[in-house]
């Protein structure tokens, strides 16, 4: 424990420096973003850091003398940067004509820029997550509170910036087959596309949707979840224990190709299993309730622990629980 409170400055000291460069990354990319909902995600992004690194001062205030909160305002960025390895130079993808208000970013630079918040956006999560752990070793609630607060900021930043991602590449897309590439551009999306499918199948129980259909075959259009790219992650996990198998493994070719969000695929991977017994998803609550007057008990655990996981209707657990006792 006395180890942990004498690493929680430091861990708030480097919180507070990634909060910093991101809040400054969000602003320098600001002035070449066009109005619209991806603005206003480096608007709230911007306000958010802000806030964090103040929230940081006041806390390290109370844990050390003032002034080594002026030495660690002094010292931002050096830890950072090097810890990082990022570009913390916040004109890397914005050409220089631009950054002095000529015009606006490309869709190939936008895209980039994306990427960059991204990427410098989960280091500071990570970096929170990490200090959040130590602030709980040293039991320390004030600064677990704030930690997890910070943290819980920057997850919902990071799954609107993935949102981001998807869109900014196919407007890359899109702009690179109207007119010649840009800078890489193609190859840029290419990498970025390699990278999430990579990702996905790194996640836990990926491999169960190996037999799904394949993704870039797969419309909207065609998804059991009516207006899927315009729902937000926990919108999306709330629909799928109601899915069955086969629009499961659906949806979830379709997530893994796309933006291949961390929690949804999981998720799908932890419902993907057997039904209790063929057709079972198709089949309407009393027909479950009058096959199970004559199943073993087996057959009855299966249901429950199934019906649990995915539809949880009322009906059909307490028939289970009556045949099960």
């Amino acid at each position: 424990m006395a180890v942990a409170t004498d690493m929680l400055v430091p861990a708030l000291r480097e919180v507070r420096e990634a909060e910093a460069a991101l809040a400054d990354r969000f602003k320098a990319h600001l002035a070449v973003t066009p109005a619209g909902e991806y603005r206003e995600v480096l608007e709230r992004g911007v306000g958010d850091a802000r806030g964090h690194v103040y929230l940081i001062d006041e806390r390290l205030g109370t844990l050390k003398p003032r002034t080594l909160v002026q030495t660690v305002a002094g010292n931002a960025w050096h830890l950072t940067r090097r810890a990082a390895r990022l570009p913390l130079d916040a004109a890397v993808a914005v050409p220089g004509a631009l950054m002095r208000g000529q015009g606006t970013a490309t869709e190939q630079q936008l895209l980039k820029n994306v990427e960059d918040e991204y990427a410098v956006a989960a280091f500071a999560v990570a970096i929170c997550r990490a200090a959040e752990r130590i602030a709980q070793e040293a039991r320390d609630t004030a600064s677990v509170d704030l930690l997890g607060f910070i943290r819980r900021d920057g997850e919902e930043t990071l799954e609107e910036l993935g949102s981001s991602l998807e869109q900014h590449a196919e407007a890359a897309v899109a702009a690179a087959e109207e007119g010649p590439v840009v800078g890489g551009a193609a190859q840029a999306v290419h990498d970025w596309s390699s990278w999430l499918r990579e990702t996905a199948e790194r996640m836990p129980g990926a491999g169960r949707l190996q037999g799904a259909p394949q993704g870039a075959l797969i419309t909207e259009d065609e998804l059991p979840i009516p207006g899927y790219r315009r729902l937000s992650s926990r919108m999306v996990l709330d629909r799928l224990p109601q899915l069955s198998q086969t629009d499961l493994a659906t949806v979830g070719a379709y997530e893994r190709f796309h933006a291949a969000r961390p929690a949804i695929l999981s998720r799908i991977a932890n419902l993907l299993r057997p039904e209790p017994w063929p057709g079972y998803d198709s089949m309407h609550a009393d027909e479950i309730v009058k096959r199970l007057a004559d199943a073993g008990e087996s057959l009855t655990r299966r249901v429950r622990d199934y019906e649990r996981r995915h539809h949880a209707r009322s009906t059909v657990l307490t028939a289970a629980d009556r045949v099960h006792a």
